[in-house]
């Protein structure tokens, strides 16, 4: 008896150790999306991703309770024309980070069911090529705001 409890407990403690932890070495900052006006179907958002692990991390698909789709979008220049083309995953190195941001790659909301509005948050699903699962708390700020720093540009 004696044994099984030693081999229980080293069996737990393998199993604890062995457990992908990756989510305690991602780190998600500074979520923000602008404030939208009444009827408004779509909107972006933003937010900085920090890779602490030793594996790559790849974003599979975003959801959200406040649009129909969330989808990442990356800005390209064709010719003299911006375009936003769909990204259908996105790759983060190991030990690296990634931003998300206005006039570069971002995430586009679309299909708003309702309108954002200052100072209110929402939460933005990640999910993961390795099944797991993060839900990321997003501020919505003044458009005024979005416009000092267009502006600034």
């Amino acid at each position: 008896m004696k044994n099984f409890k030693y081999l229980l407990s080293f069996l737990v403690c393998f199993l604890i150790l062995s457990n992908d932890s990756t989510s305690a070495k991602v780190v998600f900052h500074g979520g923000y999306a602008f404030e939208t006006f009444k009827g408004q179907k779509v909107a972006a958002a933003y937010v900085s991703i920090f890779n602490q692990s030793d594996k790559d991390l790849v974003i599979k698909s975003i959801t959200s309770t406040i649009c129909e789709v969330a989808e990442i979008h990356d800005t390209v220049l064709e010719g003299e024309i911006m375009r936003m083309k769909k990204v259908e995953s996105l790759n983060i190195p190991a030990r690296s980070e990634f931003y998300f941001q206005p006039g570069s790659t971002h995430i586009m909301l679309m299909g708003l069911n309702q309108e954002l509005k200052d100072g209110t948050n929402f939460k933005l699903n990640f999910e993961f090529k390795n099944k797991q699962n993060l839900n990321v708390e997003i501020m919505v700020l003044n458009k005024k705001l979005r416009e000092n720093l267009l502006d600034k540009k």
